[in-house]
């Protein structure tokens, strides 16, 4: 997509009718617009939110795991065969739930973020759009997207995103 941007840009620059327009391009930080806004703050509090309720119960989870293993290393040599066997089969069957929460907590956690990521694009994007025109921008890029090199901070509109989105005006 970016090769693509890049001749479309290097077409315009170099086309007869063009040579007498400048091609305005920005560049936008949609991470710093999430960051910064109060809208992102409030999504990435709430993701923060979850990890940390989610940590507390991984870690109660852990301890409990822990406390089986060390009965059963404790009591392993009192214990009947049948005993020993059942309580190793109950250490096991709580290590693989323990497995089976870190693996939904990830899952659960990989989709809130593609969700507050895919929410943030749609009600972040008019707001780019207005900003771009208003500006007379031809070419906005992602910072996050692109393989910049070297930019000028004078054509980054997140600034500009934010307060619109916050609903601060101009």
């Amino acid at each position: 997509m970016i090769r693509a941007l890049t001749a479309a840009v290097l077409a315009l620059s170099v086309t007869p009718a063009a040579a007498q327009d400048i091609v305005r391009v920005g560049a936008v930080s949609l991470a710093y617009v999430a960051r910064s806004s109060k809208a992102g703050k409030s999504a990435l509090a709430e993701i923060e939110k979850f990890v940390k309720q989610k940590e507390s119960q991984a870690a109660a989870k852990a301890a409990e795991l822990e406390q089986q293993r060390l009965t059963l290393l404790k009591v392993s040599a009192g214990l009947s065969p049948r005993a020993l066997a059942d309580l190793q089969k109950a250490f096991d069957k709580s290590r693989v739930d323990f497995d089976r929460f870190q693996q939904d907590t990830r899952a659960e956690l990989e989709s809130m973020q593609a969700r507050f990521d895919e929410e943030f694009r749609i009600r972040v994007a008019p707001i780019i759009d207005a900003v771009s025109k208003e500006k007379g921008l031809h070419f906005v890029f992602g910072l996050e997207q692109a393989a910049i090199v070297w930019w000028s901070p004078a054509v980054d509109i997140s600034d500009d995103v934010v307060k619109r989105l916050d609903g601060v005006a101009k």
